[in-house]
Formats: structure tokens, sequence, C-alpha cells
């Protein structure tokens, strides 16, 4: 049976998680093999042995690519978007997906169900397939990602990213697109929303309304981890990327992500460029204005700054005056 569809499973340190991710591909009832690419990004626990046990169960199915550690500091985001980016390399299927080695697939249909819509010729204008995922809480408790109110059908770039978001995991992707993705300029930023963005300039996404993935909340993730300034500076890397990948979508990126503006002008006196030199260094380096400036705020002129801050203030002018007029 020829293989169509590559998993594309990206570990760090998830020991616990190994089992029940690589169960849920498995699982997976389909017309077509599917191959397992696992990058893992230098675990020190027992994650590759574990993966190795499932090597040796499936070797004509599964594959492992490891990014060895040095002593350096390494960034998180970084890290992960190169882990992505390499195992994207080895893709030789019709069709991928990717998959964080905390999270899994709840439906043993769901690919079968997602290749039958993108084999569809009427169904050619679409690059992905993606459908509802469910956040899965220490508690137990479920929550879905996308609003169940969406409905069936197909979704364009512009619509998609101004006002939707599916989880990267439920994307089933054509492989046609990696040779557009922008590798040098997203080598340490591909990851999350900036996939999906890459990837909807090549046609539309056709959405499915079930929750057939878990999206686990560990508050390990690249986002939970890390402090609320680095965080507002990776979004604020989105915009400038996003802006240099496809300028005649900065409305539609400029809605999307322009709270960032205002939590930055929140926080911009907690900004130390000494903490991050890193981040500095990515922004020079792919011409990332807005987000070089905001690193180094507390380095600016004042007309720099009130450039800045009146950026932020306009963007969000409605919450700027609710919070002005908010009773005490």
């Amino acid at each position: 049976m020829k293989n169509r569809i590559s998993v594309l499973i990206t570990f760090y340190n998830q020991e616990e998680f190994v089992d029940q991710t690589l169960q849920s591909v498995v699982d997976q009832k389909t017309d077509c093999g599917v191959t397992i690419l696992i990058g893992d990004d230098g675990s020190d626990d027992s994650t590759r042995e574990k993966v190795n046990e499932w090597i040796k169960r499936y070797p004509e199915h599964i594959k492992m690519f490891v990014m060895e550690r040095g002593r350096e500091e390494c960034i998180p985001g970084f890290r992960a978007s190169r882990n992505r980016l390499n195992l994207l390399k080895n893709v030789e299927t019709e069709y991928f997906i990717f998959l964080d080695g905390d999270d899994r697939f709840d439906y043993a249909g769901k690919l079968k169900k997602q290749i039958e819509i993108l084999d569809d010729p009427v169904n050619r204008d679409c690059i992905a397939c993606g459908h509802n995922t469910d956040r899965l809480y220490p508690d137990g408790k479920r929550l879905p990602v996308t609003s169940p109110e969406l409905k069936e059908g197909k979704y364009g770039a512009a619509e998609y990213w101004e006002n939707l978001y599916f989880h990267t995991d439920s994307l089933l992707i054509r492989s046609s697109v990696i040779p557009k993705i922008d590798a040098v300029l997203l080598d340490n930023c591909f990851n999350d929303n900036l996939i999906t963005f890459s990837v909807i300039q090549y046609g539309k996404i056709y959405y499915l309304p079930y929750s057939w993935a878990i999206y686990t909340q560990t508050g390990n993730g690249i986002w939970t981890s890390d402090k609320t300034v680095v965080n507002q500076i990776r979004n604020m890397f989105m915009i400038d990327l996003c802006d240099q990948i496809n300028p005649s979508m900065k409305k539609e990126t400029k809605k999307r992500l322009k709270h960032t503006w205002y939590s930055l002008y929140k926080i911009r006196k907690q900004i130390n460029s000494e903490e991050l030199v890193e981040y500095s260094k990515e922004a020079l380096d792919k011409k990332m204005g807005n987000s070089y400036k905001w690193i180094h705020y507390n380095e600016l002129s004042l007309p720099v700054k009130c450039m800045l801050c009146a950026k932020a203030l306009l963007l969000n002018w409605k919450i700027c005056i609710k919070e002005t007029f908010r009773l005490k």
C-alpha cells in the first residue's frame, strides 16, 4: 500500500506522551499508507528510547531525526522551528500533517476523511483540510479551540487570517507547498500561526467542524512557559514576518495582531534588551524593524518612542477609550 501521508511529530523531553501520541497515529484507518517522521529536539529523558521501541515494531513506517544539543543556551521556539523545517525536508509523500509530541489524534478516521476531501476534484483549490481540536486541561476539562458554530466549508486566506484559528495539528496539507515555504526567512519562527500563514498563501482551507484531535494543556509549551515580554516580542516577529511574506495582507495581519502593539505599549518599561539579545539578533538579521524597535524601546529617542506608542494606541483606540472611562 502506497504511503501518501507523512505525520511529522516533534518531541522534546516528552517521555510520558510518546506512547499515546504514536498510538493515535498508528490507529488511523486509511486507504493508503502513513509514514511517521519524528524530530527529537535533543531530549535527555527516555523519549528517544521509547521512540526506538516503536521503530522496532514499525521499521518501515517510522523514522527519527535527532537534533543534538550543545552547551549553548537554546531558544525553545527557534529550535522547535528548525526541528519542524528539518522534518519537512524529509517528506516524500503527497500530504503531510504536523503533530506536537504531547498532542494526539482523537478519531481513527480523521486522516481518511481529510484525504478524501483533498482528493475530490471540486476541492483542488484547497491547500489543506482542517478540523476542530479540543484543549485538554489537567482536570480533564475539554474545550474546543475553534468556535463550534463555525460551519463546514472552504475559507480563503483573507477570511481565515482576519477572523479564524484552526490548530496546526489539525491541518492535512498538500506537500506541493513545501518548496514554496521561505525556510531561510522562517528558520527560527516556523511555528503555529506562521505555519498556517505560509500555507494559506497557496490555497483555501477546507474546514470540518469536528473535534478530532487533542491539544494537551501542560503549561510547558513555547507560549505558556515564556515571559510576557518574550511572548509579545514573538507576536511582533509574526507581524513583521507576515508583512514580508505577503504585504498585500497587511490589513488582515494588523487586525489579527493589533493587540500585540497595545500589549507591548503597556509593558514597554519592562522591556530589557539585555535579556533579549538573541531576539535582537534575529530581528536585525531578518529585517524586522518593528520588532527591533520594541526590543530596544528604552534606548530609543523620544520621538521614535512617541511614534511607536501612538501607533499602538491608534490601532487599539476602542480599548483605550474603554480603559479611560472605566468606572473605578
